[in-house]
């Protein structure tokens, strides 16, 4: 829910695109959900980074606020503050695009990607920018880049050791509203999916509304996830990237030299936001504690690969039947760019 406060912006958004170079600097507001730590959260290291590179570049004739925590609302609601100007810039989760741009789904193809190297070539690469300028023309929002969430995903639950598909049958997991795939690949591997909001994940993993959950290893920790699970399984089954949301009329009623430093600034940020990611995943907030909290399974070769063979069918029908022949051709894409092969 957008909060009630977030309504004031409205204002400074005009102010911003009325301002000129005779007035006081132009003010960004750049909103996310987590907290304001770089030592804790990716997001939070973008942010940071993002401010002061902006405010270097352009001599202070850009300014950076940000708005962390979840002030202005979940990442569906920072993605319509985006959209109707209220707010300039975004760093939301692919969940929080999809209500603008459903396509989005068809990158959530689980085993897709192997590695955080991969997932930088493909979204730094032509697919990423195809996808960046797709974005910008079916809604409007432009995208600066995507970030990295905090490293790939693993599934953690509260009932027992999964080191096979066939040991999901049952459970609950949460999932996302709005992402038949994640719907898709949960029930690929015999678990029911069941949409639960950011907010009200730990409460309903420590209550049992949910036995199970998946999110990188250092948000398991700072959202204290580990606390209420006993088992986590290292599928690393899926990437899915911030998205560097910017209200396209801001961005265009900057002078052409602000463009670039807000453009190059944002680039530099990604960059440290990757590098934090590599840091938090091998800390004391990310898989370390994890090893040391909770029962870690390690899968061979032979079950990922049965994974694998379980969840990538029913995620490429989902995106058939929900998304279309533009859906499949995006996963094409998608695909055929993780793999290192050109764009079809």
């Amino acid at each position: 829910m957008i909060r009630p406060w977030a309504a004031a912006l409205a204002f400074c958004t005009f102010a911003f695109a009325s301002a000129n170079a005779a007035e006081p600097p132009r003010v960004i507001h750049l909103a996310h959900t987590q907290m304001q730590d770089p030592s804790q959260d990716t997001a939070a290291a973008m942010a940071a980074e993002f401010k002061r590179e902006v405010e270097r570049r352009t001599d202070g004739t850009v300014t950076v606020a940000i708005f962390p925590e979840a002030q202005l609302g979940g990442n569906r609601d920072l993605g319509k503050l985006v959209a109707a100007g209220t707010i300039q810039s975004a760093l939301v989760t692919v969940g929080g695009l999809a209500p603008h741009y459903p396509l989005i789904a068809a990158i959530q193809m689980p085993f897709a990607l192997d590695s955080a190297a991969s997932a930088a070539r493909v979204f730094d690469g032509p697919f990423g920018l195809a996808l960046a300028a797709d974005i910008e023309k079916r809604a409007g929002i432009t995208v600066l880049g995507f970030g990295d969430s905090g490293g790939f995903h693993i599934l953690t639950n509260s009932r027992r050791p999964i080191h096979r598909p066939k040991d999901v049958a049952g459970l609950k997991l949460r999932t996302i509203p709005g992402l038949d795939t994640l719907d898709a690949m949960i029930k690929g591997m015999g678990g029911v999916p069941v949409k639960t909001s950011s907010r009200e994940e730990l409460t309903a993993l420590a209550t049992g509304i949910l036995d199970g959950q998946m999110n990188p290893a250092p948000v398991i920790v700072t959202r204290r996830y580990d606390e209420v699970q006993k088992y986590a399984t290292l599928t690393n089954h899926l990437y899915a990237p911030y998205v560097w949301l910017f209200n396209a009329a801001s961005l265009a009623s900057l002078s052409p030299d602000q463009q670039s430093a807000v453009r190059a600034s944002a680039s530099q940020a990604i960059a440290s936001g990757r590098t934090a990611a590599k840091t938090l995943e091998t800390s004391a907030r990310g898989l370390p504690t994890l090893r040391r909290r909770m029962e870690v399974v390690e899968l061979s070769p032979a079950e990922r690969a049965e994974f694998r063979a379980a969840t990538q069918p029913p995620v490429a029908a989902a995106i058939a039947r929900s998304l279309g022949d533009d859906g499949t051709r995006l996963l094409t894409a998608f695909q055929a760019a993780a793999k290192g092969r050109k764009l079809p």
